[in-house]
């Protein structure tokens, strides 16, 4: 199991746009099955869930808040 207290609020950076935005928060960690709930800083209705081992793909997600042109 992935030491859940690391995710809790962290802040990450989609590589390209999703959901209509880019920088996203974790608001829970789902230890059932190993799985985030995130929600998109600028709106924070826009929420969803994915999976441990896809956020730690560099391909798709960027730890921190940053720019990406």
């Amino acid at each position: 199991m992935s030491n859940y207290k690391k995710y809790l609020n962290s802040k990450w950076t989609s590589v390209e746009i999703f959901m209509g935005w880019r920088h996203f928060q974790v608001k829970t960690f789902i230890k059932k099955n190993n799985h985030l709930e995130l929600f998109a800083v600028c709106d924070k209705k826009v929420t969803f869930t994915i999976s441990t081992n896809e956020i730690k793909d560099p391909s798709k997600w960027i730890a921190g808040w940053i720019e990406v042109d």
